[in-house]
């Protein structure tokens, strides 16, 4: 079994070390501790206006209607 926790540092305590072990109860477990980045907000007026631009950018692109972007997709990633 696998949890994940994402809490404020503020929240540690016992009670939280007694969650683990009871949730864990006989078995051994890795504890691994990460600061978790913050992330920027979006600007949503800024993001749309980006968005107009691409659109614009590309409007005479053609894509052929029978390209399978998921396949694409899986060989950029492989």
């Amino acid at each position: 079994m696998q949890l994940t926790y994402k809490i404020p540092v503020e929240s540690l305590n016992s009670g939280f070390l007694d969650t683990i072990k009871a949730n864990f109860a006989g078995k051994e477990v890795s504890i691994t501790v990460e600061d978790v980045p913050t992330v920027p907000t979006v600007n949503q007026k800024e993001l749309y206006k980006k968005s107009l631009a691409l659109l614009e950018r590309f409007k005479d692109m053609k894509v052929d209607p029978t390209l399978n972007l998921s396949d694409l997709a899986n060989e950029v990633n492989l």
